[in-house]
């Protein structure tokens, strides 16, 4: 009976560090796991920042081509006012 005994305890015992080594490594797995995706989340991050950047630089070049649209016309008609006032000032003078 004994010798059952002592061979149940060191299968116990067995099970115990089977056990516990298991635990450690899924301890380190995880600890990889959340280093892969801190790494992956930083990455994407990055992307979002410069996708952000870009959407600003968008909306900034859209505001100027349409400031300058409307300058531009703004140009085009003070020219042609000045050209027919310089005009009718023509046709009075002569």
């Amino acid at each position: 009976m004994r010798d059952i005994r002592d061979d149940l305890r060191d299968r116990a015992h067995s099970v115990d560090r089977q056990i516990f080594a298991e635990i450690v490594r899924f301890d380190d797995l995880v600890s990889r796991l959340k280093v892969e995706q801190a790494s992956k989340l930083d990455h994407l991050r990055a992307q979002l920042r410069l996708a952000n950047k870009l959407v600003e630089f968008t909306i900034w070049q859209d505001t100027v081509r349409t400031e300058l649209a409307t300058r531009i016309a703004a140009a085009e008609a003070a020219d042609e006012a000045v050209r027919e006032s310089s005009a009718r000032f023509s046709g009075l003078r002569e």
